[in-house]
């Protein structure tokens, strides 16, 4: 599943120059009679409301016109656009900040590009277009009906107590199949990442998106960089690092690669079976660290199986190179 490149972390901090949030351009060079397959503006979007805060602004529920989106090259590769759809389709729209400075500016223009480099995935939240011409700078993506993951396990926990042998309420609640197929979903869109030589470095269940039929796409790729890209993060509230999903060595020695991105996988696979539990519940941040250096796991939660549990283990193995390197 997991390529091997090695991601050091190095960047330095930029300088915080404040952006000119009233301006409608942010580069030169521009021939803006001409627009490009991916280009959506503004004023083609309706807005409905906030659904959530990212790092670099908000995110919003809106409405775009099918004869917008088709004419993009995202939506066309995804099939957003089907017969049945004759209007408007719902998307989510993500909103770069009034008052950004340059950085925040440059990191959303990057995660423009670096969803411009993914691509369509099945597993992946698509992005069906942006805008960096028209202000306010925006990031059009898939929009999935049952929010992320976490919260949707959380929400269903009391309806999967026990398995309802009744038909009628198989879309209200979670069975076992379900957890599994979020698993293999999952991780089908982690190979893919690492097949394009991209390092996740924030995989959990709040950055995974949830369907209405109970489908899965991975998202939350604020972090995400190249595999053979040396970078820093910013240490900033907005860019925390996410220390309980975390592998050993990207702890201790700042080192990302595909194999801590199934560190986390394994987290995650904790976070399945105990329908929203929290790792490490009784500990903090800073007595994690020596703990896995001692070799603390999470011990098998009461209700998983423990071939699921074995795999959990093998993706917690200090030595990256014996962790998981293909779907199980």
């Amino acid at each position: 599943m997991i390529s091997v490149a090695v991601v050091v972390v190095v960047r330095n901090f930029r300088r915080q120059v404040m952006w000119n949030a009233d301006s409608y351009i942010y580069g030169h060079n521009i021939d803006y009679s001409k627009s490009t397959p991916c280009w959506i503006f503004p004023e083609s979007i309706v807005f409905d409301k906030k659904i959530g805060e990212g790092a670099f602004g908000n995110v919003f529920i809106a409405k775009i016109n099918t004869q917008v989106i088709s004419k993009t090259m995202y939506a066309k590769q995804s099939q957003l656009v089907s017969d049945d759809v004759k209007n408007d389709l719902t998307v989510a729209v993500k909103l770069l900040k009034d008052g950004a400075n340059q950085s925040e500016f440059d990191n959303f223009c990057d995660e423009i590009d670096l969803m411009k480099k993914i691509g369509y995935h099945q597993y992946i939240v698509n992005m069906i277009g942006y805008s960096k011409v028209k202000k306010p700078l925006c990031l059009v993506l898939e929009y999935m009906e049952n929010g992320n993951l976490l919260h949707f396990l959380r929400n269903t926990r009391n309806k999967t107590v026990k398995l309802i042998q009744n038909e009628s309420l198989s879309s209200e609640i979670i069975t076992p199949n379900d957890l599994l197929n979020f698993a293999w979903q999952i991780s089908s869109g982690m190979e893919y990442l690492s097949s394009i030589k991209l390092v996740h470095c924030d995989l959990a269940a709040r950055n995974i998106l949830v369907g209405a039929t109970k489908n899965i796409k991975i998202s939350g790729f604020g972090l995400t960089r190249k595999s053979n890209e040396n970078l820093t993060y910013l240490s900033c509230k907005s860019r925390r690092l996410p220390v309980k999903w975390m592998a050993v060595e990207a702890l201790f020695d700042h080192m990302f690669t595909s194999y801590s991105d199934v560190w986390a996988y394994g987290i995650v696979l904790f976070e399945i079976v105990t329908l929203g539990g929290s790792p490490y519940p009784s500990v903090s941040d800073c007595e994690l660290l020596p703990l896995l250096k001692s070799g603390y796991r999470i011990d098998r939660p009461k209700n998983c199986a423990q071939p699921m549990y074995d795999i959990m283990v093998k993706c917690w193995n200090e030595d990256s190179l014996q962790r998981p390197k293909k779907k199980e």
